[in-house]
């Protein structure tokens, strides 16, 4: 009978242990950061087109404001003005602009453009070409980095009958992405953007159409990651993300996301 008893107790014992190594096996959290997911890899692009994080669409605003004042343009007039800041055909220029944010989403960059306004034969304005290179960082409340960005546009219908200029051209960031939710995952990124047709309103000064050719490529600890799609702008402040047949809506302003369709 004693020993049926501690054979019993033996029996219990290890039960008990196997449970708890179960339950304990089961709470590990995964070692490293995880490849990012389609809706993780929307947020880094958007927070890369966004212009409250001084992305993309801050840079397309900007190379709108330099054709501007490379040709002369006022709003109100449908003729070229000299101005300190006119060139002349085949001149060069470089200027370099600071933004910094610190509400919400935080952001500090030091930009550099250089650009060159062409002309036909007979000295009309053709296109305004735009070089860019910096280095920045923002954070904001899902997500931060710290990164380089370089890119060249191609600014045309800039002649002053114009309401609207067209840019076509590249974009490039590529650094590390924080995630501040989830597993907060970190991972290195390359994101490229290749525009096309995106139409600028010459005053104010804001994205009206076009589209964005993209790929996002990334590592981390777990693995590599890899998606591509495209953006399109439609009007007041929003563009639509699409990748692998998956629509995300995000306002330009603040870089926020949202799967087409899904309740708020």
């Amino acid at each position: 009978m004693k020993t049926r008893n501690l054979l019993l107790t033996a029996i219990i014992i290890l039960s008990g242990m196997l449970i708890f190594t179960s339950c304990n096996k089961d709470d590990e959290p995964v070692v490293g950061d995880l490849p990012a997911s389609e809706t993780e890899a929307a947020e880094m692009v958007a927070s890369s087109l966004a212009n409250g994080t001084s992305g993309t669409a801050s840079d397309i605003e900007t190379a709108a404001a330099l054709a501007n004042e490379a040709v002369g343009y006022e709003s109100n007039l449908k003729y070229a003005i000299t101005n300190d800041k006119s060139l002349s055909c085949g001149e060069s220029a470089d200027t370099t602009i600071v933004t910094v944010e610190t509400g919400v989403i935080i952001y500090n960059n030091t930009k550099t453009y250089n650009y060159t306004l062409e002309c036909d034969e007979l000295g009309n304005p053709l296109k305004l070409d735009v070089g860019f290179s910096y280095n920045g960082e923002f954070d904001a409340p899902r997500l931060a980095s710290t990164h380089s960005v370089s890119g060249n546009f191609e600014i045309t219908q800039i002649e002053y009958t114009s309401d609207m200029y067209l840019i076509n051209g590249t974009w490039q960031r590529s650094g590390g992405f924080e995630s501040k939710i989830g597993n907060k995952a970190n991972r290195q990124v390359t994101i490229q953007f290749e525009l096309i047709d995106i139409a600028v309103e010459k005053e104010p000064k804001e994205i009206d159409n076009g589209t964005i050719h993209f790929t996002i490529e990334g590592s981390s600890s777990h693995g590599s990651f890899s998606y591509d799609g495209t953006i399109t702008f439609t009007g007041n402040r929003v563009a639509i993300i699409e990748i692998s047949g998956n629509r995300y809506v995000t306002n330009l302003e603040t870089g926020d996301v949202e799967e087409e369709g899904a309740q708020r």
